[in-house]
């Protein structure tokens, strides 16, 4: 997963800044990997795939935001790395949920510069793709921020992150509904 990221940051950024981005994630994948032992857990590459959505469906070209992608986790921060003093202040910009506070983060998510919304939106929509495959977490009140918070957001910055958020809650209500 490192090389796929690594090439698609250089088509999005040149050698030098995928350089920076490809040297956040090794330490972050290698930071995942001894935490990790069961090689089929979804939290293994969960900064790998963040920074694909950023490229791919958030046209993200700041290497900054996606070096800083690889050092957040908002649902295990355990395994984020610690981020470099370059990028804890895009890190710690980023709108994180409190329980009970949805409007208070959708307010914060539409009103964050560009780059750090997106890093948000990304992020999240990486960790409810996989819920399913998550026995540790209550998978009802993150459907329900991603109806109120963050889907609504994504309107703001991307189209396609909120259609698969869209998608993702829609299914996600259908397995509910009508479970195997």
């Amino acid at each position: 997963m490192l090389e796929r990221v690594d090439t698609e940051a250089r088509a999005a950024l040149g050698d030098t800044a995928a350089r920076r981005v490809r040297a956040a994630l090794a330490e972050a994948l290698a930071l995942r990997d001894a935490a990790i032992n069961d090689d089929r857990d979804t939290r293994l590459l969960h900064p790998a795939r963040t920074i694909r959505i950023l490229i791919a469906d958030g046209a993200c070209r700041s290497a900054d935001a996606l070096a800083a992608a690889a050092c957040l986790d908002t649902i295990d921060p355990a395994l984020a790395p610690e981020p470099p003093p370059l990028l804890r202040p895009i890190v710690n910009a980023v709108p994180r949920a409190d329980p009970g506070a949805d409007d208070q983060l959708l307010e914060q998510i539409v009103t964050a510069d560009h780059d750090t919304a997106l890093l948000a939106l990304a992020e999240r929509l990486d960790h409810v793709r996989h819920l399913h495959l998550r026995r540790d977490l209550d998978p009802r009140p993150l459907h329900a921020q991603v109806r109120e918070v963050y889907a609504p957001a994504a309107r703001r910055f991307s189209a396609q992150i909120a259609r698969r958020f869209d998608r993702w809650a829609d299914a996600f209500e259908r397995r509910l509904v009508f479970p195997r």
